[in-house]
């Protein structure tokens, strides 16, 4: 039972260890754009090194595809990231919205176990 309960303890210890934590690297919480879209460049305090759009209410996140002169690129509906890893710069696409209807994604950059979620909202 003592053996049980240890590797338990174990158990406990990495997987706490081992999650990841929200931050705050200095970017905007949330991000907004017009129906017509655009594109927005974002700043922040501390770099880092990946970029993830996530559609927190169906659960699906961004697909990559490749870009020219090392910049990531992120694609996912109607929402377009592009960023250079290590970098404190994002740029956001957003394609017009014909559907009448607001529409909302999120963002998390990543710096080793932390992250920093943007919200971009669209009317």
């Amino acid at each position: 039972m003592k053996k049980l309960f240890a590797l338990l303890v174990l158990v406990v210890a990495v997987v706490m260890t081992s999650c990841e934590k929200e931050a705050d690297f200095g970017y905007p919480q949330s991000v907004n754009f017009t129906k017509d879209g655009g594109e927005k460049l974002i700043t922040g305090t501390t770099n880092f090194t990946g970029a993830y759009i996530h559609d927190y209410k169906s659960g699906e996140d961004g697909a990559f595809v490749p870009h020219e002169d090392d910049i990531e690129c992120q694609v996912y509906k109607w929402l377009t990231i592009e960023y250079l890893a290590n970098s404190t710069e994002l740029k956001i696409i957003a394609e017009p919205n014909t559907s009448g209807k607001s529409r909302k994604l999120h963002i998390e950059l990543h710096l080793r176990q932390e992250y920093q979620v943007v919200e971009v909202k669209q009317k």
